[in-house]
């Protein structure tokens, strides 16, 4: 039979998010690995899952293969669609921000400043460039939705 295997990834991937767990905001989650090794080794070729191959009963997923993996199953899936969309970062703001530790990307994301709030707030991520030698990520603050923003300088 011939088989588009594209469409085959992308429900397995949608699927995925039924089993997702240890979900870390900007940093991806684990899901239960019950799906067919192929497509499992296909969707890591594509970046969306850590490498499946092991003894454990759960794979690590990327913020993207998060990300993608809730977009896809509310695609599918969901009577009303609430997507939020993948981060938009520079190459150079990827890179950057992937080398910042993960307890204190999170320490970012969850210390930012809302003008809307007049609080502290978290921000959902939407953009991330680099201007100068800064790292400098927008998005929207999860209490309110208004405009956020945060620059990191480079550790010297």
């Amino acid at each position: 039979m011939d088989f588009d295997e594209d469409k085959i990834d992308d429900y397995t991937l949608a699927l995925l998010y039924l089993v997702t767990h240890d979900r870390h905001e900007g940093f991806g989650a684990r899901a239960w690995k019950g799906f067919d090794w192929d497509t499992m080794n296909r969707l890591h070729e594509k970046g969306y899952l850590l490498n499946p191959v092991g003894t454990a009963k759960s794979v690590g997923m990327s913020e993207e293969g998060f990300l993608r993996d809730r977009e896809l199953f509310e695609r599918y899936f969901a009577r009303k669609a609430t997507v939020e969309p993948l981060p938009k970062l520079t190459v150079e703001a990827r890179k950057r921000w992937g080398q910042i530790p993960e307890q204190d990307r999170i320490v970012f994301l969850d210390n930012v400043w809302c003008g809307e709030c007049h609080t502290g707030a978290s921000m959902q991520l939407c953009e991330g460039k680099i201007s100068g030698r800064l790292l400098v990520l927008s998005g929207t603050c999860k209490k309110c939705g208004g405009k956020v923003a945060r620059v990191i300088e480079p550790e010297e």
